[in-house]
């Protein structure tokens, strides 16, 4: 026995590497496969493209019905679980639940297009129908500057040639007789007109397209909350048979990140540029910056939901209209729009959108940029929670296998010892409000060492921290009486 066991030991040893060949093999034409796959959706990106752009538009529909259901769906469990939540049968509590988040959402709607939209549209016609007068002030103010500016020079300054200047900004913007008489003449030539038409038809279309597609959207979205219970069951019950329960465990870890960074994003950011378009408002009309302060406000708010670009694509075409409307006013309105951005970036949106959203801006500009590519300004709105979740999800992964191997999870801990940047301000303040940089700050440290030194040198005791107040608030009064007790310091 003894010899029959000396003689099948090595048995394991000499099977050992021809395995581990065959699985370098195997990982080696995985890899393969995968580069050529690669290659090959590149070579056929065009043909991807319109595919799935014909896969979108005929879900459009469903997509738009999931996210109304997705946005409506807060309103609902306000509803069920606060307002109706002393109804005992549950039916009855679903059907005013949903009847109520129907009511409120259309009321909010209607709200912002019946008070918003008219004034837009005056707005509008109005700078159409006057910008020719709004462009002599315009000159008017650049003469009226000019003169004060050559009127203090040692030297005269011809400026008779600012009447090319009126000629160079009508030939920008055009008149009303000439752009009328512009289009009568193309629309006297048939080809011309034969394109006009079938653009115009083309629009037509799409805005119809566009209308079926919301309608059939709301529909779709109404009916997913009302059944909403019902699909999520449907869901498990899926999950449950085509998964193991490590797996689902992990497909619900995910999809709670992927639901906390969307929907805290996407509310968070409408939420902010509510406020910031209201501030906006607000502000131009106390300094009187313009007659279209509602349309300049508007626009705003509009544009800031864009991350990183979105204050400057506002804030260029904006100036302009002030510009032309007033003139006086144009700087007044770049300081005004300044101070807005600056309160928004480092108090309004840390505040609404956290201290610290865990996205730098290198990935912030690189999500934008990718995903306003691949999908226009949805892109631009949704590609920083997308990258978001993908950088979460590397980092438990990562952090997960340095825990496996017994390494330390914190970045600052990689950072060599001769490394001049500071660990701490590279991983938390470049995407961190004014407050949390203030509170992680020198200069919070050398305020308080100046005001403990003069409490000290006014004869006074340190001022107690909000700890230590803490702790002796439930010491200042007597248990027994519920009198306060004498807390005059002792010299």
């Amino acid at each position: 026995m003894n010899e029959h066991d000396s003689s099948h030991t090595p048995v394991p040893q000499t099977e050992a590497p021809p395995q581990t060949r065959t699985s370098g093999r195997s990982l080696f034409w995985v890899c393969v496969a995968v580069i050529g796959l690669f290659l090959f959706s590149i070579a056929i990106m065009d043909e991807l493209a319109e595919f799935a752009r014909g896969v979108l538009n005929i879900l459009s529909p469903v997509i738009i019905g999931g996210v109304i259901a997705y946005l409506c769906n807060p309103i609902m469990r306000f509803y069920e679980h606060w307002l109706f939540a002393h109804i005992r049968k549950g039916n009855l509590r679903h059907t005013l639940s949903l009847m109520m988040t129907a009511l409120s959402a259309f009321a909010i709607l209607a709200g912002i297009l019946f008070m918003i939209i008219p004034q837009l549209v005056d707005s509008i016609t109005d700078l159409f129908n006057n910008y020719e007068s709004h462009i002599n002030n315009l000159l008017a103010s650049l003469q009226r500057v000019i003169n004060k500016v050559t009127s203090n020079l040692p030297v005269d300054i011809d400026i008779s040639n600012i009447d090319k200047l009126g000629e160079f900004l009508t030939d920008i913007f055009g008149s009303t007789e000439n752009l009328l008489s512009e289009i009568q003449n193309k629309l006297q030539n048939s080809s011309v007109t034969g394109n006009i038409f079938s653009g115009v038809w083309s629009g037509i279309l799409t805005f119809f397209n566009a209308f079926k597609n919301f309608f059939i959207g709301l529909f779709i979205g109404f009916y997913l909350l009302a059944s909403k219970e019902k699909r999520a069951a449907q869901i498990r019950k899926f999950r449950r048979a085509m998964f193991s329960d490590k797996t689902n465990e992990r497909i619900t870890e995910v999809t709670a990140l992927v639901d906390d960074t969307f929907g805290g994003f996407i509310f968070g950011k409408v939420m902010d540029s509510l406020v910031i378009g209201v501030l906006t408002f607000l502000l131009l009309t106390i300094f009187e910056i313009s007659p279209y302060n509602l349309l300049i406000a508007a626009f705003v708010g509009v544009t800031n939901i864009i991350p990183v670009f979105g204050p400057f694509i506002g804030a260029i075409p904006t100036f302009f209209i002030v510009l032309i409307s007033n003139p006086s006013k144009a700087f007044l309105f770049l300081i005004l729009i300044l101070i807005i951005q600056q309160i928004d970036g480092n108090i309004i949106g840390p505040k609404i959108l956290g201290d610290n959203t865990g996205v730098s801006s290198l990935c912030v500009i690189i999500a934008i940029v990718i995903c306003g590519s691949l999908w226009g300004i949805a892109g631009m709105l949704v590609g920083v929670p997308i990258f978001a979740v993908i950088i979460e999800l590397v980092k438990r992964y990562l952090e997960s296998r340095l825990r496996k191997k017994g390494q330390p999870t914190d970045t600052a801990d990689y950072y060599t010892k001769d490394a001049i940047a500071n660990p701490e301000q590279d991983l938390h303040y470049e995407h961190a409000g004014l407050l949390y940089k203030y509170k992680h700050s020198r200069l919070r440290f050398r305020l308080r060492r100046i005001r403990q030194y003069l409490y000290t040198h006014l004869g006074r005791h340190n001022p107690p921290s909000k700890k230590t107040k803490s702790k002796n608030k439930g010491k200042d009064t007597d248990k027994n009486n519920h009198t306060p007790t004498d807390t005059t310091p002792t010299e």
